[in-house]
């Protein structure tokens, strides 16, 4: 069974994997890269987005500004890369280091989430594992409307966010609508 494995900017700066590895490497930016000798790895993927989380609570805090806001952070499109990123060298069966500048929350998401869709043994806890990254990987329905949600326009006079109205309706949390008309009749 191949390993999957998470280590921070500076480990995997100095690292020489034993085995074949593909190294997918997380960073902040362009300038701000780990420096890896790629002829070292199989494979270098490189993913740029900060370290943050974010839920449904905090788009619809944010409102408009999200998007502006939050840009820079993991977004759905970057998930949907990723899994098909993840499901090409998943398929060649050999190691997988993931790494971020702290390798602790970024990178033990990631490598978190390949254990738990591939059939890859995960060498390490995951405690901090960030949340917003491991619920778009998994393909979260609530977080995921919340944030096509926050891209469309608000209706005047919706008084529930529209991932909140989904969420109460799709997971039968909502009781039947009456039409204020007939509650006069009843």
């Amino acid at each position: 069974m191949p390993n999957v494995r998470f280590m921070s900017r500076r480990d995997v700066e100095t690292h020489f994997p034993i085995s074949p590895s593909h190294l997918i490497s997380i960073s902040d930016g362009e300038d701000d890269q780990a420096l890896v000798i790629d002829a070292r790895w199989t494979s270098v993927s490189r993913m740029f987005f900060l370290d943050g989380e974010y839920d449904e609570a905090r788009i619809e805090m944010f409102g408009t500004r999200f998007k502006i806001a939050f840009q820079d952070y993991f977004s759905m499109a970057q998930a949907d890369e990723l899994k098909r990123l993840i499901v090409g060298l998943t398929s060649s069966g050999k190691d997988i280091v993931v790494n971020c500048e702290a390798g602790r929350s970024r990178s033990a998401a990631v490598a978190r989430f390949i254990a738990e869709t591939s059939n890859y043994k995960l060498l390490q806890d995951t405690p901090h594992a960030n949340q917003t990254v491991l619920r778009l990987l998994r393909g979260d329905p609530i977080l995921r409307a919340a944030l096509r949600e926050n891209t469309q326009p608000q209706r005047e006079g919706d008084s529930q966010t529209g991932w909140f109205k989904w969420a109460l309706t799709n997971l039968g949390l909502q009781k039947a609508h009456i039409d204020s008309d007939d509650q006069g009749t009843r």
